[in-house]
């Protein structure tokens, strides 16, 4: 098998070495960005870089990087450069991963992901109690109870409007649902809201 010319060996090998660090990200549209040594991020759209250096029209080595990668990427097959893989989110205040639902990056906490975990640290007793119903609007207190004598009560509202459409005729259990949400989240110290607590549009995103 020839061997790769020094220059062009030296090439793929400064390329995959950013790549493999993280400095150049391909955004998936013909553009980039390249992570400057300072920790500065600057674009390149369209063969044109918005860092000081490019604004004054010197050489500016961040477009230098993303044609480099550019140029590289094709000449070699996709399996030869590693994908960029951003680490995975922490779970909040020790809930199971598997109760957690992403809606644009953000992470939702599942009611039944924080009563296991409330059962785990000695929830016993999860009441609830209807403050007030009318026909558009109700609103639901409760009161959570662990063995360590911790009490902790929260309430939460519902409406036939704010809720997924197959629920709306139980907007009052709703109600319930998020005030004993709540009630678990500021006993477990957990600052991601429940997806129950969701409007119509969000909740939809979250199914």
């Amino acid at each position: 098998m020839q061997a790769a010319h020094p220059k062009k060996a030296d090439a793929i090998g400064r390329a995959h070495a950013a790549i493999v660090e993280g400095h150049v990200v391909d955004l998936g549209d013909g553009n980039g960005k390249v992570l400057s040594r300072n920790g500065h991020t600057w674009h390149t759209v369209n063969g044109v870089c918005d860092c000081q250096a490019a604004a004054f029209g010197k050489p500016c080595r961040h477009l230098q990087a993303w044609k480099l990668y550019q140029h590289v990427t094709k000449k070699v097959q996709p399996q030869a450069l590693p994908a960029v893989v951003e680490p995975a989110p922490p779970a909040p205040g020790g809930i199971d991963p598997r109760y957690l639902t992403y809606i644009r990056g953000k992470p939702f906490v599942r009611f039944d992901g924080l009563l296991a975990l409330a059962h785990e640290r000695g929830l016993v007793e999860l009441s609830t109690t209807v403050v007030s119903v009318m026909p558009d609007f109700a609103v639901c207190q409760a009161v959570a109870r662990f063995q360590d004598g911790l009490v902790v009560t929260d309430i939460g509202d519902a409406s036939p409007t704010n809720v997924k459409k197959h629920l709306a005729p139980h907007f009052v259990r709703m109600a319930a649902t998020r005030s004993a949400a709540r009630a678990l989240r500021r006993a477990l110290n957990i600052s991601e809201v429940a997806v129950e607590e969701l409007g119509e549009t969000l909740d939809q995103e979250a199914a």
